[in-house]
């Protein structure tokens, strides 16, 4: 069988989508409840213009998350490193705040029959079991940590080749990177339905905390002066890169733009802080 010939433009990369097997069906239903979902609720809502906006960005998060997931950084995440950690990037650092922003679940809970949307909505009451795990699993303390260290093991070598040559144990890591960047994002955004326990200079230390583990982590993968990802050994030169080189641009992804994103957050925050004690005097 031909080797696959290496793309060279961004034409050739970005023509490239995915929308079968279990992560792209995974994907396109999610996005479907959430189109049905604002359509039932739009014809009921008041406020059509705040309903509308709303409804973007939530669009925009999910444009964002099928980049990732049925999109040319997932059919090429198998051959760039860098293509995969973009992936990763756009899926829990950009997408998941994203789509939390405009509160996608009771969007998504509107696109279920009346019946069924009832027995969900009981479990999210504050004696509802559902509305219990999402409170332990949200809390700073664990969502935090579970997040830096989900991120770490994966990047383990053998559990990220193992990702390579396995379709399961590659759609159980975006699974788990989804989930944790969700619950990581929750205690900054506040979506319903649990509101955010910290202040203004609590979600500062919060990122910040953040900042310097995801930093470590593309250190190691951009200074390495040798091929940690052995999976890509024998890949297409896409782009002319080599593997080494395809990595070292992978981890400043991670180490740029990924950390770009917290800092930035981290500024709107200050800013927002800021503007909150202004009002004060």
């Amino acid at each position: 069988m031909n080797e696959p010939d290496p793309i060279k433009s961004f034409f050739d990369f970005i023509s490239h989508w995915n929308f079968t097997g279990i992560q792209s069906t995974l994907f396109l239903f999610l996005l479907g409840t959430y189109v049905l979902g604002s359509i039932k609720l739009y014809l009921k809502s008041i406020n059509k213009t705040e309903f509308i906006k709303k409804t973007v960005v939530g669009l925009f998060g999910f444009f964002i998350l099928g980049l990732a997931l049925v999109g040319p950084l997932d059919v090429f995440s198998g051959e760039l490193f860098s293509a995969h950690m973009a992936q990763h990037i756009f899926v829990a650092i950009i997408g998941a705040p994203i789509l939390m922003a405009s509160n996608p679940m009771a969007t998504m809970m509107w696109s279920l029959p009346k019946y069924f949307r009832y027995g969900i909505s009981i479990t999210l009451t504050k004696k509802g079991f559902v509305k219990k795990i999402l409170v332990v699993f949200a809390n700073p303390k664990i969502a935090l940590p579970v997040f830096v260290v989900t991120l770490w093991g994966w990047h383990i070598p053998e559990a990220y080749n193992a990702s390579l040559v396995n379709d399961y144990i590659h759609l159980i890591m975006h699974i788990s990177l989804a989930v944790t960047g969700i619950f990581f994002w929750w205690p900054i955004i506040g979506s319903a339905p649990i509101r955010t326990p910290l202040s203004y200079p609590q979600k500062l230390v919060y990122l910040l905390l953040v900042v310097t583990p995801t930093a470590a982590l593309a250190a190691v993968i951009t200074l390495s002066d040798h091929v940690i990802y052995t999976g890509y050994i024998g890949s297409p030169k896409h782009f002319g890169l080599s593997v080494l080189e395809d990595q070292r641009i992978g981890g400043l992804l991670m180490w740029l733009p990924g950390n770009f994103i917290y800092l930035s957050t981290m500024t709107i925050i200050f800013f927002k802080w800021f503007s909150n004690e202004e009002k004060k005097f």
